[in-house]
């Protein structure tokens, strides 16, 4: 795989030297041969909550309603709270063109989480803007190359996720 001089990867080839730098798990020992952006999300996963990589990278390897952008995150919110499920939610505002998917099934693993609105109400929810850097598969992590701007809505507050506040 051919690694670009983008912001983006270099970014993660500098990850990826400081996680060489941490004790090897056996993961990582039999994955030598993995492109740099998918070692960084297997050393990620790999060193769980709390670890030096994710102190130093905050990603998040999440399930949710994920759109293009911010509106869309509210479209579909709207619809379930007119009694329709996520999956039938994300199919009306996909009528066009796929720009939402609810991730139930696998995780999308996204950098750099930012709060943007807190959504209150009898289920409580936070939306927020990110980049997606990989997704999970079956246990397997996979990089998104490139990095794609997303936005999210979850029930979960994020600890180290900053709140921007937009209305």
């Amino acid at each position: 795989m051919l690694v670009t001089k983008s912001p983006e990867s270099a970014r993660l080839l500098t990850l990826l030297g400081e996680a060489a730098n941490m004790p090897e798990v056996p993961l990582m020992a039999a994955r030598r041969w993995l492109s740099p952006c998918l070692a960084v999300s297997i050393a990620t996963l790999a060193f769980a909550h709390g670890s030096k990589v994710l102190a130093e990278a905050p990603t998040h390897a999440l399930q949710g309603l994920f759109c293009n952008a911010a509106e869309q995150i509210d479209d579909a919110l709207s619809h379930m709270r007119g009694g329709l499920s996520p999956q039938a939610a994300v199919q009306l505002i996909n009528d066009d063109e796929v720009v939402c998917t609810f991730v139930d099934a696998l995780r999308y693993v996204v950098d750099r989480p930012v709060i943007i609105q807190e959504i209150r109400g009898s289920f409580p929810l936070f939306k927020y803007e990110a980049t997606l850097v990989g997704v999970i598969v079956g246990g397997v992590a996979r990089p998104v190359m490139p990095p794609v701007h997303i936005f999210f809505a979850i029930p979960e507050r994020l600890d180290d996720a900053p709140l921007e506040g937009r209305a």
